[in-house]
């Protein structure tokens, strides 16, 4: 059984379920590129590390792909490195989030901010690098289906 905890004042606890969503891609103009759904379950596995799944039916770029992380929370930070990424960040309040992350899969650095709307929909905004220069921004709308 997974571990989605309880609801509490706990840092990252808004993040535990399962959240379907949708990907839009923008050019450097705004204008509309593709859009990708995007599946997401997301728990804990011990009390301060929580597995991030995430696929998207087409990664901008890349194609189907699946990220599988353990994030270590230490406060309100947090922390990855596996073979797809380096990830960082921190809780900037309890429902809004940074996380910087070097991609190997798309070979860019990402800037997200998430932020929760409501505790069944988060939105992500996305502003990716490649070579120090801007290449696209992104839009992610998640709702929470359920955290059991």
């Amino acid at each position: 059984m997974r571990d989605y905890g309880s609801p509490s004042p706990k840092p990252f606890q808004c993040f535990m379920g399962h959240w379907e969503g949708l990907c839009k891609t923008f050019d450097l103009v705004g204008n509309f590129l593709e859009a990708s759904a995007v599946h997401a379950d997301i728990h804990w596995i011990k009390p301060e590390v929580w597995r991030f799944n995430e696929r998207f039916d087409n990664l901008y770029g890349y194609g189907e792909y699946v990220f599988c992380s353990d994030i270590k929370v230490t406060g309100k930070t947090y922390a990855a490195e596996d073979e797809h990424l380096t990830l960082q960040g921190t809780e900037l309040t309890p429902y809004n989030y940074i996380f910087r992350v070097e991609s190997r899969i798309s070979q860019s650095t990402i800037l997200n901010n998430h932020y929760f709307l409501d505790p069944y929909n988060r939105r992500i905004i996305t502003h990716k690098f490649r070579n120090g220069e801007s290449y696209i921004y992104q839009i992610q709308d998640f709702g929470h289906w359920s955290s059991n």
